[in-house]
């Protein structure tokens, strides 16, 4: 007579990852910054961290600290897979243009209850933001947009927003009028790694989708304006996209979501003048689920 088993025993992968920082310096001299403090999860759960510190690469990149956390479980309190995925960078300093005391990601995935395999993963990135950001000098003190974030945590809620017309602060360039549009465009004669996102954000706002059940691209601070936080300065921006003159592109929280998938990256950084490469920065991702039914 077999005995009945207390633990929970499914068919369910886990999937979380993160990482501190990497990048891609391609001149004056080519130098890769191999992924720092990466983490990645274990299909069957439990936990997984990593941590380095006092890394520097001058005059390029340089951190006090980054560290990371993963971890999924079942939550049997409320009958579900619970997943999470973390990184901090402490001390950040991208060639003395970008700099921060501390970057926080943070993503956490519910999955369907278990028995409702029909149903959908939710997210939320509460936790995520930047102490003492500084962009050029500039004190940046950006508010993500975590509470619309939650309200559209699962897939179908967010491409119903996102489509409808009611995001458009989510966009990554944000929501522009026409003419915004076309200065975005013609900035990048001057700043190459915007190369194509003007007239992609044209035909954003003029095809006003209904969604196609595909990844989207968003940006956690895709409301950003710097007029409210930089007075009289060189710098411009379009949503979460900021530019610097001889210098380049910083992108900030950037998200990628799919049916399945979420991941946010906290700073990505494009070097097109005096320098050339880019690097990106408290990425946190994750996923799972159980095989398709027969």
């Amino acid at each position: 007579m077999s005995m009945k088993c207390n633990r929970n025993h499914s068919q369910y992968f886990y999937d979380a990852s993160a990482y501190g920082l990497a990048a891609e310096i391609e001149r004056p001299v080519k130098q890769s910054v191999h992924t720092q403090a990466a983490s990645v999860l274990s299909t069957s759960g439990g936990r997984g961290s990593n941590r380095v510190e006092k890394f520097c690469l001058p005059p390029f990149v340089s951190f006090a600290a980054a560290y990371t956390e993963v971890g999924g479980s079942y939550d049997e309190c409320h009958n579900m897979h619970t997943t999470y995925a973390s990184a901090i960078v402490e001390g950040l300093n991208i060639a003395d243009v970008v700099t921060a005391d501390r970057v926080v990601s943070r993503m956490v995935i519910y999955s369907p209850e278990v028995g409702n395999e029909d149903g959908e993963h939710s997210y939320d990135i509460t936790g995520s933001h930047f102490d003492n950001l500084r962009v050029a000098g500039h004190q940046i003190d950006v508010k993500l947009a975590t509470q619309t974030l939650h309200q559209h945590d699962t897939y179908s809620k967010f491409e119903t927003a996102y489509c409808g017309g009611r995001a458009g602060d989510l966009l990554p360039w944000g929501d522009q009028d026409d003419k915004q549009l076309n200065d975005l465009e013609k900035s990048e004669e001057q700043y190459h790694a915007l190369n194509g996102l003007g007239q992609r954000a044209k035909q954003w706002k003029k095809k006003k989708t209904s969604g196609k059940g595909g990844a989207y691209w968003c940006s956690a601070a895709g409301h950003l304006d710097l007029k409210d936080h930089v007075k009289d300065s060189e710098l411009k921006n379009f949503g979460a996209i900021i530019l610097i003159p001889k210098f380049g592109v910083v992108r900030l929280a950037e998200m990628l979501v799919h049916r399945d998938y979420r991941r946010l990256t906290m700073f990505r950084v494009d070097m097109c003048s005096g320098s050339s490469g880019g690097g990106s920065g408290g990425d946190t991702s994750g996923s799972g689920g159980s095989p398709p039914q027969p």
